[in-house]
Order: structure tokens, then C-alpha cells, then sequence
């Protein structure tokens, strides 16, 4: 079964202060590449990042194994990278969707994610009871989400209207919860 992970990298960082969260710096480099890292070691075969405000500059820093998809449209919401992103993984079977501002992510995470989803269910990694990421779906689950989600909500009403095949793995020994949204959530970086 093949497997594309989905990076969400478009944001403008405004709760940050204007910065883009995929540079920021993450044990000696990018955030980004951290991400993509675990991505492709947890088993992934291709990763889809996909950009927006800092569109030119996040797509330079992108890794080996790491392909750049510019949204024009990334000012209307996380909807419209989640469009972009499952358009572009449309040749694989499954999508392991994750943000980029996630320091936690391991590829031993995203491996134990994987190896959990079962076809015709959405796994979701949880930290102690709280939704976390990589969220695995089916393509057409994916598709579904992607084709129904609206401003800046991205999956978040798909999974609520597919609760019962929503299967919630505890993750709680695998990763430190927690994205990067606030000068405040610096911390996670270290």
C-alpha cells in the first residue's frame, strides 16, 4: 500500500509574530525537515509539502524526498492546503496528513501510525486523550475530507461526521504533544 505524507507549510505564522514555522529552527535545522524526516522513515513514500506565504523560501529549504506544491490560495484556510496537498498525492493509496509545526513528530510515531490504520477507517494518533498527528486516510476518504472542508477548519468536520470510523491510537509514549502556534509554544522546540 502506497503512502504519501502531507505537509501543511502554508500558513503565515501571525500568531507568531509573521514567521514561517517550517524554518524555524529545530535540533541545528529547519523545522520542515524534521517533519519530512519522519515522514519518510516512518515509511512514507513520497511527502507533499504544500506552501503558501512563504512559498519560495519554504520550498527551497525542502529536503530530499520532499516535493514543494505552491497554493496560491493559502490566505482562505487551511481547507485550501488540504485540497492542494491530497490533489497532489492522488497516485498513492493512503495519506498520513500532518502540520508542520509538530517538533514532536518521530518516525517511530508515524510507523506505529501507519501499521495502525486499518482501509475503510481515519487513524488518529492521540496524546493523552488529545487528537494529535499524523492523521492517516484512505485516498478517498482523503478526497472526501479535502473536497468538504471550508476556511480554516482543514479534516476537523469530516472526522466529526465520521466518528464511528474514526480509530484513535494512543500515541502518549511515542511524542510530546503540542504544535508551535505562539511565541509561547517556542519551548517545544528545544
Amino acid at each position: 500500500m502506497s503512502t504519501a505524507g502531507i505537509v501543511l507549510a502554508a500558513g503565515d505564522g501571525s500568531r507568531l509574530g509573521g514567521r514561517a514555522k517550517a524554518l524555524l529552527p529545530h535540533r541545528g535545522r529547519p523545522l520542515l525537515h524534521t517533519v519530512v524526516d519522519a515522514l519518510l522513515g516512518g515509511g512514507c513514500d513520497e511527502v507533499v509539502v504544500v506552501v503558501g506565504a512563504f512559498g519560495d523560501e519554504v520550498a527551497t529549504a525542502c529536503p530530499a524526498g520532499a516535493t514543494a506544491v505552491h497554493n496560491p490560495d493559502w490566505s482562505d484556510g487551511m481547507s485550501t492546503s488540504l485540497r492542494r496537498g491530497v490533489d497532489a498525492a492522488r497516485t498513492h493509496d493512503r495519506v498520513a496528513l500532518t502540520v508542520v509545526d509538530f517538533p514532536g513528530i518521530t518516525a517511530d510515531l508515524v510507523r506505529h501510525v501507519l501499521d495502525e490504520h486499518r482501509p475503510g477507517t481515519v487513524t488518529l494518533p492521540v496524546f493523552e486523550e488529545r487528537p494529535g498527528h499524523p492523521v492517516v486516510f484512505d485516498l478517498a476518504d482523503a478526497l472526501t475530507a479535502a473536497d468538504e472542508a471550508t476556511g480554516d477548519e482543514g479534516a476537523r468536520s469530516f472526522l466529526a461526521r465520521n466518528r464511528d470510523r474514526v480509530r484513535r491510537v494512543d500515541c502518549s509514549d511515542l511524542a510530546e504533544a503540542g504544535d508551535v502556534d505562539t511565541p509561547e509554544d517556542l519551548r517545544r522546540l528545544r
